[in-house]
């Protein structure tokens, strides 16, 4: 099932600059049930552009 939802979107690439924050990513990922930590990476990034969660310091 996982492939069918990774065939029928874009690839883009992810560079991995923090391992511990990967691996955490992987962990929430798989605890929150999503298919891949893609899929909760952008769920994350929606969430930012619908109430800019995000501010720069």
């Amino acid at each position: 099932m996982e492939l069918e939802m990774i065939r029928k979107h874009k690839r883009t690439n992810i560079f991995v600059i923090d391992k511990k924050l990967w691996a955490w990513a992987q962990y929430r990922a798989k605890t929150l049930e999503y298919q891949s930590v893609s899929e909760y990476l952008f769920e994350l990034i929606k969430l930012d552009k619908q109430n800019n969660i995000l501010r720069k310091e």
